[in-house]
């Protein structure tokens, strides 16, 4: 549910931007995290400051950037334009996986929907996904890629889903801080679009994390190495298979973990079967 905003506090007649991301801030619970992988640009980290704050955002978390000084650099803090404290408190990362451990929604902006598999919303789409998950008490990431070329399939491990911002298709490229001034954009007006609407259900089960399920997935997959699922001689592992086998369980077990993903399990549900897989492993 979109909450007030305080009135900021005023220095010469100008809004304080600690004040307005303060304001911010006590309001953000429930709202969307966004991320962004391996950014190239100072300034475009800053312009995204400023494009979550125009909507109320102000979970950021950098992974990977190309510019390590990237928190205190001009032009950062220049295009952040009163969002600068928002580049001070930025969560840092250098892996994806740690920055999405604790999410149980993530959805990737993306300008190709690749695997077919993978559920593709638009951003109008997603907003209101974002929302009722949000309501239910998910923790909700959007997640976007480097300036040069995006999301890596490896990235995209990481969502749940992908979205799109139709465009025309012959000019089709987004700057990144336009991308997420679209996607907070969509977001704002569907969550106060739902400003009135009933309070979530209190019995909903709390989603499984990404953490939880990367835990599940990586249990599976030694133990289908382990029994010969994939090949190798009859358990001989991963270590012992060759390259075809290699590319064979790699495409194989990209479905599972897609079907996983797209299932959205409750955390109950992801520790009863990690638990089941476990006892079923275990020798007699």
């Amino acid at each position: 549910m979109l909450l007030a905003l305080a009135p900021f506090a005023r220095t010469d007649g100008v809004p304080s931007s600690k004040a307005a991301a303060l304001s911010a801030a006590r309001a953000a619970v429930g709202r969307p995290s966004v991320l962004l992988f391996r950014p190239h640009s100072p300034g475009n980290i800053g312009s995204v400051a400023r494009a979550m704050l125009n909507f109320g955002l102000t979970d950021l978390r950098v992974v990977a950037p190309a510019d390590a000084g990237w928190r205190g650099h001009a032009e950062a803090v220049t295009n952040a334009c009163g969002a600068s404290p928002l580049l001070e408190d930025a969560s840092l990362y250098d892996a994806p996986e740690a920055a999405t451990d604790d999410l149980q929604l993530v959805l990737a902006t993306t300008a190709r929907t690749r695997d077919a598999a993978v559920p593709v919303y638009t951003a109008r789409e997603a907003a209101a996904l974002a929302c009722d998950a949000a309501a239910r008490g998910a923790r909700v990431g959007l997640l976007f890629g480097t300036e040069k070329n995006g999301l890596s399939n490896d990235e995209l491990q990481c969502a749940h889903a992908l979205v799109t911002i139709p465009t025309e298709p012959n000019f089709s490229s987004l700057n990144l801080a336009q991308a997420v001034l679209l996607v907070a954009s969509e977001w704002h007006a569907a969550d106060a679009a739902a400003a009135g609407a009933a309070d979530a259900d209190a019995d909903a089960p709390e989603a499984a994390t990404l953490q939880q399920l990367r835990s599940l997935l990586d249990f599976s997959e030694a133990q289908m190495w382990r029994t010969g699922f994939f090949g190798s001689g009859g358990g001989a592992g991963a270590d012992a298979a060759d390259e075809a086998e290699r590319v064979r369980a790699a495409a194989s077990f990209d479905k599972l973990r897609r079907w996983l993903l797209r299932s959205r399990p409750s955390a109950a549900e992801a520790s009863l079967l990690r638990g089941a897989l476990q006892r079923l492993a275990e020798p007699r």
